[in-house]
Order: structure tokens, then C-alpha cells, then sequence
């Protein structure tokens, strides 16, 4: 009996020094951390891209229209003769931005050099571009105002593309 004590005891004194030793050895782990992302204008791409599509309401009308395959389009009208004449300028724009998806608003039409003849109108065929090669087009018309008298009327213009970035 003596024996099975000692042996009770040997396996009582081992669990309670190993007790006592997680109790000693005990830690705490803490882990604290922090993440940042910031915004970056050149990952939002959006631009006219491609060729322009002109209707004019007669043949005599001469034109000349460009983008810089940014977010700038020129455009140029001669030889309109009446009032109501029109000339309707197609850009195709695209975007290209990587996980953002951009809303376009209407146009804004920095340059009219003739306004007095000339009147600016635009429309865009959705405001909603998917990101990363979604596409639309954007319709600008140059009608006359008034039918000139004294000299051929011709107008400067250009028109800047508005974009904002949507990533919902």
C-alpha cells in the first residue's frame, strides 16, 4: 500500500508543478495593426478614344474635329447658310479604369467663339460606364442661331468631358 502512495503522490506532485508552471509562463498576446489605402487620380481613366462620326444638315457645311484621346474634344464649323443649320459631332468615350466604375455628366462646352451664331447642345447615350472597357457616346450639335448677312460665319469650339468615379 505503501508503495501505491508513493506513486499516488509521485502523480500529484508532476501535475501540480506542471499547473504551476503554465501558471508562471502565462503571456498575454496583444497584436495591433493598422492599413492605409489611398487615392490615386491616375487610376481614374475615362476619355474620349476613336474616330468622330459627323452628320451635317447640308453637304456645303465644312467641319474639322479632333480629341486628344484625354478628356478634351475641338471642333470647327464653316459654311452654314440659315438659321437651323446643324452639324451633329459623335465622340465615343471609354473607360479604362481598373475596379472604378465612372458617371458622366453633360459635356461642358469651354470654347464658343461665335456665339453669337452659334448655339452648343449635348447629350450623352448613358451615364453609366462599367469599369475597365465599358463604353459610350457623347452628341455634340453646333445649330445656327440666325441666318448671316454681310460674311460667312464660322465658330471655334471645344468641349470637356465630365467624369466622376464610382466604385459601389
Amino acid at each position: 500500500m505503501k508503495k501505491r502512495t508513493s506513486i499516488f503522490a509521485i502523480i500529484i506532485a508532476v501535475l501540480a508543478l506542471g499547473i504551476g508552471y503554465a501558471a508562471i509562463t502565462a503571456v498575454t498576446l496583444t497584436i495591433n495593426g493598422s492599413g492605409q489605402i489611398n487615392a490615386d487620380q491616375d487610376s481614374f481613366n475615362v476619355h474620349y478614344t476613336g474616330n468622330i462620326d459627323v452628320t451635317k444638315s447640308k453637304q456645303t457645311i465644312t467641319t474639322t474635329e479632333s480629341h486628344d484621346s484625354a478628356q478634351t474634344g475641338q471642333f470647327s464649323v464653316s459654311g452654314m447658310t440659315q438659321q437651323g443649320d446643324t452639324v451633329t459631332f459623335t465622340y465615343n468615350v471609354i473607360n479604362e479604369s481598373v475596379g472604378l466604375k465612372a458617371t458622366l455628366g453633360t459635356p461642358t462646352v469651354k470654347t464658343n467663339t461665335n456665339s453669337e451664331y452659334f448655339s452648343v447642345s449635348s447629350s450623352t447615350a448613358s451615364n453609366q460606364l462599367a469599369a475597365e472597357g465599358g463604353t459610350t457616346t457623347q452628341t455634340v450639335t453646333v445649330t445656327a442661331i440666325k441666318t448671316p448677312i454681310d460674311a460667312n460665319q464660322t465658330g471655334t469650339f471645344e468641349i470637356e468631358l465630365v467624369a466622376n468615379p464610382d466604385n459601389s
